[in-house]
């Protein structure tokens, strides 16, 4: 999913910036009217981007990495089609569904997971980052949404920065 993402993205002009839509979520777009990632001068906002798992057996902690791994991709290459790096993040947002029947990890376990995925992404000094407990996510099966707020000024993207990081 992520490698499609890369190759297919729309770029759609705005007032204050650009809408970025990967081919990949058109159809989520289109169904709840959303911009997956949208820049606004020096601004990128992302949209939350949703670890979950579809199946009804709950997912062991090395698959909900991978799945995490997964979520983390994207949100790269949605910074990168902004012309974005994760190391302009400076804030993270994080909803978790704890005690989900369909993850085999309690409260620590999860958050001790993500933390442990996070830090492969992001190396300190870290984004600031926030993290509330919901009960639900959409789709069926969330576990974690994650969506990101990035400080990458234009003035680096006129001198010739490549969004690929």
């Amino acid at each position: 999913m992520a490698n499609d993402m890369a190759v297919s993205v729309r770029h759609h002009p705005t007032p204050t910036g650009t809408v970025v839509v990967p081919a990949v979520l058109q159809t989520d777009v289109e169904q709840f009217h959303y911009a997956p990632a949208r820049r606004a001068g020096d601004f990128v906002y992302l949209s939350g981007v949703v670890a979950c798992n579809p199946h009804a057996a709950p997912m062991d902690a090395e698959e909900f990495q991978q799945e995490l791994r997964r979520v983390f991709s994207l949100i790269g290459q949605l910074l990168g089609a902004c012309h974005a790096r994760m190391e302009d993040v400076v804030e993270l947002q994080m909803f978790h569904v704890l005690g989900s029947g369909r993850l085999a990890l309690d409260k620590a376990g999860q958050l001790a997971a993500i933390a442990a995925v996070r830090d492969e992404f992001f190396p300190a000094p870290y984004p600031a980052c926030v993290e509330l407990a919901v009960a639900d996510l959409n789709p069926e099966g969330g576990l974690v949404e994650i969506k990101a707020t990035a400080f990458a000024p234009l003035a680096r993207v006129r001198d010739g920065f490549s969004s690929m990081s």
